[in-house]
């Protein structure tokens, strides 16, 4: 049927001739063009004939041509990277010779531009030079090396010599940088790379919509910051008289205030004023959109963030800006950061499954099985030789007890001896090696060698700093003994193995290795070949030992193994990541190469002076640790921050971003990819060994078959019955129905049974990772019986007492007192004092603190009376959670008791009143659950955190070897050693008030050294947290001998060390960490739907479909408002305000820092202006939709607010400035004089009430996001993901909770010095402060300095009540644990929480977009809006058709559907009609969701509409009876369904078309008796295209005339249809106007309608139907019948 039918098919699908042909064309042309498709001309006259041209082609198209310049390419990159840039435009020998290189590189590649241009083209046909991006690049290199030989040229001839410092402007060396992108044309050659190329540019367009979300935040925080911290930052302290700003040692300058609340000058001699450029040099301020928006930036990366809060404290006070920056960092980094990490693994999988498809997993799987089988036959094969060595043993036995042997041995010759000996020997060899293999088999064997290995380590670890002499003897000699016996280990498997198969084995080949290398490594040292350095280096390799280990584990070998496995596939992604770093580094060399050097201060460290340093410097700064502060150089080195210096920062921002991106892409993918690899090895070795136990049990007892299949049919029947009794027979429903058939028509949205409709059952929640959201979880509270025991041997269990207390434990009552005063009692830990103990707040907090402690005694006696205490099952202690309930008590109580006695007690006993929240969640249900979901995540992690602890284990000690005692410095850098460094020095200082001061000479050591395993295991946990390492790196760079001062750069090649570390642990190790949270949510999401009907996808739209309303579109009777209303809604005013809006952003981002009266009247002025207009807006809506209809939209209340909020605003400042003359708002009844300092404050202060409606204008911004699709998605999620997590949210607000009390009580009386990392904005002397400081340590920011500035022996605050010789007593050792324990629980958690949300509610953004989703859903609500704007839930079916082809597929049939296509999916679809001939809004919506996922379409209908019942009543319990018949009508309802009726359309239409055919066959009409047949032939062609649809729609056959006639009869008396033409309706087109000429029909021509007026008087509602593209309907002209035809709806209409 592929003729007039479907035209676009044909035109899409070459059929094969065509396709042929084509190809042939294209050999063609290849023979002609000699197998390249090369132009017939090039630059407009050369042709393919012409010599010269050929010769071109000949030697572009050599294979050596490429390599050769590859070659150049390469060598040209190493030339840039030996350059070494100089200050001040200097230069050496080497560098000269390298410039006039410059030249000949430029010939090369000029050269292969020319002959490729003269070869392909240039430009204007297809092929050509420049249609090829790479091209474009090595054009743009060419070109610009010329011009600037060109203009160097020139200025010689001329005599103009290029100013020094000046030559070429910006050099235009730095474009040459570019060539190194050139390598990367070899990534189209590398399968692996494309992968990876692949799937970032895939993620790019998901990620786009975020990029955007980020702009659009940074723009709007920028604004606020704008409008709050415009001009605050430019006062400092100076000292009085002079220009010389006063800070204290180690401290930043930062801004102060005269009067405000900000900062004091507290240093002697100094005042408060203006003329500070601002913090960094003035480059880190708000006073312009620009650098407000680079500021937001850079506290969005989390780098700096702090300082910046801190600067703008000090500048206006603490009391708000904390929220503003807070704020920032939750939504900017936390959740914006991990949005882009959920998309790209995302990306990935998919990515993977497609590469999976293509079976290299597979290819894993193989070789693993070949290994297997290996070991198996080698097993076997052992096996054997073991048997035969018993019968072998008898024989020897034999040989020495028989005399005969033995006196026959001496009559022998000495070559039969030699024979007879050689026998021999290989007997007893071969018995040997059987023994020997039988015996390295052995279970003694392994754990042999596991205490050998453990040996090993503890002789390495005990190394340190200044050990004795003995302990280094020990040492060595326990090293040779291990030496030895590892030694001895690796012969013996290779002469029980054989040297062949012990090869085979990777872990041997690495064991040898290394026993190999220590060998070496004794001979050397004897020799005294090696230097210390080298011996180190080896010494480091017997840790590897230690991952002999791993071989003994099975999942941990897996996840060894898949790691090592994926290295292949990261080799090619690391490569795209060191030819990133080679670019930018070598651009950075020419952008800022010997620059960094300022007079005021010590040259930085990070800079970019030579090639390796400038490695180390982009390498540092893709990690993020500080590269602010390097930015901040960059921008300093090229004119500090004024036009073109500022434009530096964007080579920093691109390298971030961009870095970044593609280190998270590198590494996600591959943790993401190797642990669900990992995983599925381990689930297959499990499922073998699971197997195997099978078989055996099935062996040893062969009876137990029986018992099996018993319990399997007795489980089957149990599940029929289930089934039977979940399906709700009709019988049950009709009481419902009764109940809600009072008034069908007036309500088509049954109401809810009663509410609470959203509790839904969910499949039995297994214990998982995943928090879920509250709704999912069905949480009643059961009351727990008492145990049948007596409690405490008095109370039985029919005791009155012991019932009554049962009684009251368990009313909702008292566990709500409980929790109210578990409340109160945090509440008062978190008001206490730390400072002074005796304080009147405290002493009152101490009675409180009885209070508490007696009610929690008394709930604990009551339920230990109800349950009794421990002794029997189900008892008070039986339970995990009411232990610590206990323990929690019996501390309050012990520290009641014990006030007076030793004080350190006390102080521990009051630090552990901090877990009385904790009891909270044994109260909560929804915590337990959180906190259930923590464990079990921890418990699947654990395997990783063993493996990142040996690693770290590991370089630990290879940093001990490496770089024990090396850390030491004198604080005078001249003095290199202990013994010299004494003594006073004299210490200049730049820019300081007195230049030089006397110093005392000291010996430090750094916070943070490798002097033995332990500090070095802290010193590597930090480096991986990203926080500080360049500041270790440096030390490590410079250290020289034990107990020796630093040396200058003296070893960079050490680097190596943190790099492999920092790619291994940090940037592998911790993201495998996020992607196994990751696997194990996708795994667990599966896990939960997985014997479920429905899966997640088809669940969330069925409970739309059923749970949404239809939107009432309001359109105002009122002809006026009706203008109104017209407007409003038109697609132009909708563009103004766009408009609008962004032009009122213009505006306030053009506001600055300047003091001229024009622009703040010029922006007051735009302000009124915009206010107006949108309050205007907002009347005009109001008129538009009247109140009602205006507030039921939230984007309009949000308008709302802001107009007011905005008037307010222009209100306010105008009255300010009306009453500026008697001294501002703050003196209205005016002032007698005005105080100067008054002003400063009130200017300083910033009067909040201002500032916040000021916050209005800004809040417009948010109007936008409204607009754009993708965004508002992205909202709708992120605001749905929020509800779901309030518990993780409580649980992590508890972890600050207790960690901010604790750190009160233990740190909270250390000095607040300003200079350290304890002062006055960073500190734990309030629990805000706490809170906040914490909040700082989870972001990363320099948590190991807060960490080093707890340490004990610190200054104590003086208001404490330290005793006279104890000043330096305070902090703790604790610290270390406190904060590590902080970071850990805090990443985790977050990392956890944050992937939870995103994994489940944001997995749209990359699930395939043809695939239906709840995201799509809305539409449909939208649309049907226009057709029933009143929101009565009906509308005429023919409206159906039209409805849905406006909607885009998933979810609609889109604008080029064809109509008989459109129709078949109604006739799948099939809703039931109702009377007036309307369809409702629910079963339609249903109806889409069910076609299009395809929930229960296969056979037979009724069944699956019973089944789809069932299942929609037990998941959704309470789903009303008559919503369900409405949606899926019951068995039994014989009604029409738009399926029936469309049915009969196609029929009729398809009827039309044969008859057609048959005109045009025979050229005349066919008589009346052969009709049936035809039409019979007619359905036959039907069945073949829509079979399955018009099969469940029309069930039943074809009958014969009479019996229709009767049908239709019955019809009529029965009154099924009422009045003529009621069931279509009479509907007309609204927008065709009666005089129109219709457009002609393209697919159903009208003449052929056939016509039926006189089958039967009784079927009148029978009328034709003209079917056109846009309606259908049912005019009431009569025609003539033609002879011989009949109408198909004889067969059809009637048939039930």
């Amino acid at each position: 049927m592929a003729d007039s039918s479907s035209p676009p098919l044909s035109s899409y699908i070459m059929d094969e001739e065509t396709l042929k042909r084509k190809q042939k064309e294209k050999l063609k042309k290849l023979m002609a063009t000699g197998g390249n498709p090369r132009p017939a001309r090039s630059l407009l006259f050369l042709t393919l004939k012409n010599p010269f041209r050929r010769a071109c082609i000949s030697i572009v198209e050599w294979k050596p041509f490429e390599i050769i310049i590859l070659l150049a390419i390469f060598a040209n990159c190493v030339a840039l990277a030996v350059y070494l840039p100089m200050p001040e435009e200097d230069s050496n020998n080497t560098n000269s010779n390298l410039e006039s290189l410059e030249y000949i590189f430029l010939i090369i590649f000029s050269i292969e531009c020319f002959l490729k241009i003269i070869a392909y083209g240039f430009l204007f046909h297809a092929d050509a030079y420049l249609r090829n991006c790479w091209n474009i690049l090595d054009f743009v290199c060419v070109s610009v090396g010329l011009f600037t030989v060109a203009v160097d040229a020139i200025n010689h001839i001329s005599g103009v010599e290029a100013p020094v410092g000046e030559k070429g402007g910006f050099d235009m060396k730095a474009l040459r940088a570019f060539r190194v992108l050139r390598p990367l044309r070899l990534v189209s050659g590398v399968p692996s790379l494309q992968v990876v190329m692949n799937s970032i540019l895939k993620s790019m367009l998901p990620l786009f919509h975020i990029t955007l979300l980020v702009l659009f935040m940074v723009t709007i925080y920028s604004i606020m910051a704008l409008e709050l911290f415009k001009c605050k930052m430019h006062k400092t302290c100076y000292y009085t008289g002079t220009n010389i700003i006063a800070t204290v040692e180690n401290e930043k300058p930062s801004p102060c205030a005269q009067a405000g609340n900000g900062r004091r000058c507290t240093i002697n001699g100094t005042e408060c004023r203006d003329g500070w450029p601002g913090p960094n040099n003035g480059i880190t301020h708000f006073d312009n959109l620009g650098f407000s928006m680079l500021t937001v930036y850079q506290c969005i990366t989390t780098q700096g963030w702090t300082d910046v809060l801190y600067w703008v404290n000090d500048a206006i006070g603490m009391e708000w800006p904390w929220i503003y920056f807070t704020t920032l960092i939750l939504v900017g980094s936390f959740f914006v950061l991990n949005l882009v990490l959920g998309v790209l693994s995302g990306e990935f999988t998919k990515e993977r499954e497609k590469a999976k498809s293509r079976g290299e997993f597979q290819k894993l799987r193989e070789t693993q099985q070949l290994d297997e089988d290996l070991k198996g036959y080698m097993e076997w094969i052992t096996q054997a030789e073991v048997m035969d060595n018993d019968q072998d043993r008898h024989g020897l036995l034999t040989t020495e007890n028989g005399s005969s042997e033995t006196g026959s041995v001496g009559k022998m010759d000495t070559m039969q001896l030699i024979v007879y000996y050689y026998k021999m020997a290989r007997k007893w060899n071969r018995w040997l090696r059987r023994k020997c293999r039988v015996y390295v088999k052995s279970r003694l064997f392994y754990w042999w060698v596991i205490m050998l290995v453990f040996l090993n380590t503890l002789a390495i670890a005990t190394e340190h700093h200044k050990q004795t002499e003995r302990l280094t003897n020990w040492q060595d000699n326990a090293n040779k003994f291990l030496l030895s016996m590892f030694a001895l280990e690796m012969f013996m498997k290779m002469y029980a193995l054989g040297l062949p198969s012990y090869f085979m084995s990777l872990f041997n080949r690495f064991d040898c290795f290394v026993v190999s290398t220590g060998i070496i490594e004794l001979i050397m040292v004897h020799m005294g070949f090696m230097s210390v350095m080298g011996i180190s280096v080896l010494r480091c390799i017997r840790l590897l030992r230690l991952l002999k280990v791993t071989k003994y584990w099975t999942s941990l070998s897996n996840l060894v193994a898949s790691l090592l496995n994926s290295v292949r596939s990261i080799a090619c992604l690391l490569l795209l990541l060191f030819l990133f770093i080679v670019i930018f580094s070598l651009l950075g060399m020419q952008v800022f190469g010997g620059k960094f050097n300022f007079p005021d201060r010590v040259k930085p460290r990070s800079t970019f002076d030579s090639f390796p340093q400038a490695l180390i410097t982009v390498f540092q700064i893709l990690t993020g640790e500080d590269w602010n502060t390097v930015m901040y150089d960059g921008i300093m080195a090229h004119g500090g921050p004024v036009m073109p210096g500022i434009l530096v920062s964007l080579y920093f921002i691109i390298l971030f971003v961009c870095g970044n991106f593609i280190l998270l892409n590198v590494f996600l993918a591959i943790a993401v990819d190797n642990l669900a690899e990992a995983e599925s090895l381990t689930l297959a070795q499990k499922e073998k060994a699971e197997e195997k136990k099978r078989k055996k049990a099935l062996r040893a007892n062969m009876p137990d078959k029986a018992t099996e299949e018993k319990a399997n049919l007795a489980k089957k029947l149990a599940e029929q019955r289930a089934k039977v009794e979940g399906i709700p027979t009709t019988a049950k429903l009709k009481i419902d129905e009764f109940e809600s058939n009072v008034n069908e028509i007036k309500d088509p949205f049954p109401p809810a049974d009663f509410p609470g409709d959203d509790e839904e059952e969910d499949p039995e929640i297994p214990e998982s990772p995943r928090p879920r959201p509250m709704a999912d979880l069905q949480l009643k509270e059961e009351a727990v019986p008492m145990p049948e025991a007596s409690s405490f041997f008095i109370f039985g269990p029919q005791n009155k007492f012991r019932k009554l207390c049962h009684r009251i434990i368990n009313t909702t009552t008292f566990t709500n007192i409980i929790l109210l005063f578990i409340l109160l009692s945090s509440i008062s830990l978190a008001a206490e004092d730390p400072i002074d103990p005796m304080s009147f707040r405290n002493q009152v907090l101490t009675y409180a603190d009885i209070v508490f402690t007696s009610v929690f005694t008394a709930e604990i006696v009551l339920k230990m009376t109800t349950y009794g205490a421990i002794l029997h099952k189900g008892s008070f202690c039986r339970n995990s959670f009411n232990i610590l309930d206990l323990l929690v008590v019996s501390v309050s109580l012990l520290s009641m008791g014990i006030e007076s006695s030793a004080i350190s007690v006390v102080k521990i006993l009051r630090v552990l009143r901090v877990l009385r929240p904790l009891r909270a969640i044994n109260r909560a249900k929804g915590l337990k659950h959180v906190v259930q979901c923590v464990f079990v995540a921890v418990k699947t992690i654990g395997n990783i955190v063993l493996v990142t602890m040996l690693l770290d284990f590991m370089f630990a000690c290879i940093g001990v070897q490496l770089f024990k005692g090396k850390f030491y410095a004198c604080t005078d850098s001249d003095k290199i050693t202990e013994d010299t460094c004494k003594g006073w020095y004299i210490r200049y200082q730049e820019g300081a008030l007195h230049q030089m001061e006397v110093r005392k000479r000291e010996w430090t050591n750094s916070e943070l050294n490798f002097d033995n395993i332990l500090n070095g295991m802290l010193a590597l946990f930090t480096i991986s947290t990203f926080e500080g390492w360049p500041k270790i790196l440096y030390k490590a760079i410079d250290s020289n001998l034990e107990d020796q001062g630093p040396v200058y750069n003296n070893r960079v090649a050490i680097s190596i060390f943190f790099i492999i570390y920092l790619i291994l642990i940090a940037f592998f190790m911790m993201n495998i960490f996020v992607g196994f949270v990751i696997v194990t949510f996708q795994e667990q999401g599966e896990q939960e739907y997985k014997n479920c009907e429905l899966d997640k996808n088809q669940r969330q739209c069925v409970q739309y479909a059923l749970k949404a309303r239809p939107l009432r579109c309001y359109i105002p009777k009122n002809p006026y408002q009706y203008r109104v209303w017209y407007i409003v809604t038109s697609c132009y005013f909708e563009y103004l305000m766009f408009l609008l809006i962004m032009l009122n952003t213009m505006c306030l981002g053009m506001q600055h820092c300047s003091k001229s009266d024009h622009d703040s009247d010029l922006s007051n002025m735009l302000n009124v202006i915009f206010t107006v207009l949108f309050t205007v807006e907002m009347i005009l809506k109001l008129m538009a939709f009247k109140a009602k209809g205006y507030f039921g939209d939230p984007w309009n209340v949000f308008d709302f607010v802001i107009v007011i909020g905005s008037v307010v605003d222009v209100m306010l400042s105008e009255l300010d400035a009306a009453l500026d003359s008697s001294g501002g708002l703050y003196c209205l009844h005016g002032c007698a004089a005005v105080d100067p300092m008054q002003e400063i404050a009130s200017s300083e202060n910033m009067s909040v009430s201002i500032t916040f409606f000021r916050l209005f204008r800004v809040m417009r911004l948010v109007k936008l996001l409204n607009r754009s699709e993708g965004i508002r998605n992205l909202l709708w999620t992120f605001i749905k993901s929020l509800q779901a997590l309030p518990y993780v949210a409580l649980l992590i607000l508890m972890l600050f909770f207790i960690y901010a009390v604790v750190g009160m009580q233990i740190f909270g009386k250390i000095a607040l010095v300003d200079g350290t990392y304890i002062n006055r904005n960073n500190n734990f002397q309030t629990f805000p402060q706490a809170v906040l400081l914490l909040f700082r340590c989870a972001t990363g920011e320099a948590w190991h300095e807060v960490m080093l500035a707890c340490m004990y022996g610190k200054k104590c605050d003086p208001k404490s009540d330290h005793l006279p010789m104890e000043e330096y007593t305070c902090g703790s050792n604790f610290a270390i644990i406190y904060f590590m324990s902080f970071y850990m629980l805090c990443a985790f958690l977050i990392i956890n929480l944050f992937v939870a949300v995103i994994m489940d509610n944001f997995d749209y953004l990359t699930r395939d977009w043809s695939i239906l989703g709840p995201q799509h859903l809305d539409e449909f609500k939208k649309i049907w809006a226009e057709y029933d704007p009143e929101a009565t839930g009906r509308i005429k079916h023919l409206d159906v058709v039209t409805l849905l082809r406006r909607i885009p597929p998933p979810l609609g049939f889109g604008k080029f559907c064809p109509h008989r296509i459109a129709c078949k999916r109604l006739v799948s679809m099939n809703m039931p009609l109702n009377s007036d001939g309307t369809v409702t809004f629910n079963a339609t919506l249903f109806a889409l969701v069910r076609t299009a996922l395809k929930i229960k379409t296969e056979g037979n209908f009724e069944q699956a509409n019973e089944e789809l019942r069932g299942i929609i009543k037990k998941i959704w319990k309470r789903t009303s009876m008559k919503l369900l018949d409405q949606v899926i009508p019951p068995i039994g309802d014989d009604e029409v369904t738009v399926g029936k009726f469309y049915a009969t359309f196609l029929i009729q239409d398809y009827f039309r078309k044969m008859k057609k055919r048959q005109e045009e066959y025979y050229g005349y009409r066919p008589t009346k008796n052969s009709a049936t047949n035809e039409i019979q032939a007619g359905l036959r062609n039907i069945e073949e295209e829509v079979a399955p649809e018009l099969h469940r729609t029309i069930s039943g056959d074809i009958m014969t005339e009479e019996e229709m006639e009767r049908a239709a009869e019955e019809a009529a008396e029965e009154g099924l249809f009422r009045g003529q033409g009621s069931l279509y309706g009479n509907h007309l087109d609204p927008f065709s106007v009666d005089g129109e000429t219709r457009p002609a029909t393209s697919q159903w021509p009208v003449e052929g309608v056939p016509n039926t007026s006189n089958i039967n008087s009784n079927t009148k509602f029978l009328k034709p139907m003209t079917f056109d593209n846009r309606r259908m309907e049912f005019p009431g002209t009569k025609k003539k019948k033609r002879p011989g035809e009949k109408n198909c709806f004889e067969f059809c209409a009637l048939n039930r």
